[in-house]
């Protein structure tokens, strides 16, 4: 029998951790959450419904009416395939109303989508060889969240919203 054979059959020992005694409710709710950062990618242009900086994807536009280099297009090109084959479309985007106007959401990466954010690094840096400035905003903390999955959320821009570039 291999080596690995014998390591398969064997049972394995697995410490055995003893919980730490939580006092209250709100002892639990600290101790289960963990700080989730959001990231986003924006550009000086304003996204006419949201009216927010608009994000990489939403100001692509720019490159092809600014006559960009084509290997800037190309690479865009195969990069966003790539995220219309993995990244989800989100379900909502906007919230409407009967009585008031529509509240339009804007994305955010959460930050364990590592593969996701290290491919949207690179378009922000391709969008910004074309000529479009792109900085990159986190944030700890959304207020309202319309819709979300594992990889991303769409969430209500709030007045705190920070702001990459001044208005």
């Amino acid at each position: 029998m291999s080596a690995s054979g014998d390591l398969l059959s064997r049972p394995r020992a697995v410490p055995f951790a003893t919980p730490t005694p939580i006092n209250n409710y709100r002892s639990v709710a600290v101790a289960a959450a963990r700080h989730v950062m959001h990231l986003r990618f924006v550009t000086p242009l304003i996204h006419p419904r949201s009216r927010v900086e608009a994000g990489f994807f939403q100001a692509s536009w720019y490159l092809y009416r600014n006559r960009c280099p084509g290997w800037i297009l190309a690479e865009l090109e195969r990069e966003f395939d790539w995220f219309n084959e993995q990244l989800p479309i989100p379900g909502r985007i906007a919230r409407h109303f009967k009585r008031r106007n529509s509240v339009w959401g804007i994305c955010w990466f959460s930050d364990d989508a590592t593969e996701m954010i290290s491919r949207a690094r690179y378009c922000a840096w391709l969008v910004e060889e074309g000529g479009l400035p792109v900085r990159e905003l986190r944030v700890t903390r959304q207020r309202e969240i319309l819709w979300r999955d594992a990889y991303q959320i769409v969430s209500k821009p709030t007045p705190e919203l920070p702001r990459a570039f001044s208005q």
